[in-house]
């Protein structure tokens, strides 16, 4: 008798695909025609979950330093936070204090003596200099005047910009507000809080979730504090190295690519941009390639130097990898999301070796209770 081509073990199998995959078109049809209501419920966990991980990310920056105090025999856990809780808002205030004048005097100086300046150039030297001549500079104007683009494009991008900032500022305002509270909370009990999520989790998986949160916070919480340092470096020796090749505003621009620098790969191109175009229009100072060369030279140290030295414990998180995650978290949590998107990508990974690991310890037992007399 010929046997079936599909056993019934199969076509079971199959069955139950088929059904799990209609089901799950179902289910995505039906959260379709509550798209508002997904939005509101996914609003209300951007709004929780954002400040939450404000203090856990700040939590991993600064536990090691409590620890560290009450190691030294600087206890109880109290009074060593309050330590290390008015050294870093210490810290914050001074930086504040003596950057800030800075940084709005470069700016005070910018529009009084270089904005009018650029204005003039842009209206009158820039068809002199146009790199296609000054015939199609007169069309292209006389048809940005005719058809008021410019105008149009102001009318439409100022209202969406303010809304943007109005539905942005206030969360923002809300998360940083609530972030001193949420830290010190999360420091005072940081085992406590760690134990009551290890006691939700069935008691046969406790110990794997004790190493998996073992290992997010070591990975996350060095790259956290290498970053940190990295920001600082980088905007000192650009600030230093802006003012030997004579840049104007070179504190500013220093502040520029020391920020910056938090956004992996792009904050170094979006750092080099305000300067290039500052000095290209400039009529002193540094020329635009010299500072454009000065930019690939930090960018060089940055990646071969300054990272391997600061990040001892890198992630090497392929650059692909980097770039979805800031397009993924930046569209869900906006400018937060683009500035914590390496974090995450490396706690996603951290959480991918460590089943990848249990598997394989899995399979070596196998193996072992196999190959056993």
């Amino acid at each position: 008798m010929k046997k079936p081509k599909v056993s019934d073990e199969q076509l079971n199998r199959i069955i139950k695909y088929l059904a799990i995959i209609i089901l799950g078109f179902g289910i995505v049809l039906l959260a379709i025609q509550f798209n508002d209501f997904w939005g509101w419920i996914l609003g209300a966990i951007r709004a929780v979950i954002i400040p939450v991980a404000l203090a856990y990310f700040s939590a991993l920056i600064i536990f090691p330093l409590i620890k560290l105090l009450e190691k030294k025999g600087i206890g109880p856990r109290g009074f060593s936070l309050a330590i290390v809780f008015i050294l870093t808002v210490g810290l914050i205030f001074v930086a504040f204090y003596f950057l800030t004048p800075l940084i709005i005097n470069e700016i005070k100086n910018f529009f009084a003596d270089d904005f009018p300046s650029i204005v003039d150039y842009i209206t009158n030297d820039l068809r002199d200099e146009f790199i296609f001549g000054g015939d199609l500079y007169d069309q292209i104007v006389g048809y940005i005047n005719e058809t008021n683009v410019i105008q149009d494009s102001i009318d439409q991008f100022v209202p969406s910009l303010i809304a943007s900032l109005s539905g942005l500022l206030l969360p923002l305002l809300t998360a940083f507000a609530l972030l001193p509270i949420l830290l010190i909370l999360y420091l005072n009990d940081y085992e406590v809080i760690s134990e009551r999520i290890r006691s939700i989790i069935p008691a046969k998986h406790e110990k794997n979730a004790a190493e998996l949160g073992s290992r997010l916070n070591q990975t996350v919480g060095a790259y956290l504090r290498g970053q940190l340092m990295l920001m600082v470096v980088l905007g000192a020796v650009a600030t230093i190295v802006y003012k030997l090749i004579g840049l104007k505003y070179y504190f500013f621009f220093g502040f520029l690519v020391g920020v910056t620098n938090i956004i992996p790969y792009f904050g170094m191109i979006i750092a080099a941009v305000p300067p290039i175009i500052y000095t290209f229009i400039a009529t002193s100072g540094p020329g635009p390639l010299l500072v454009l060369v000065v930019n690939v030279v930090l960018q060089f140290f940055e990646g071969n130097i300054f990272q391997p030295l600061i990040m001892s414990h890198q992630l090497s998180i392929h650059p692909i990898v980097i770039i979805i995650s800031i397009l993924f978290f930046g569209s869900l949590f906006g400018a937060l999301g683009v500035i914590f998107a390496s974090p995450m990508a490396a706690s996603i990974r951290v959480i991918y070796r460590f089943f990848s690991d249990l598997r394989k310890e899995k399979l070596k037992n196998n193996v072992a209770g196999a190959n056993a007399p």
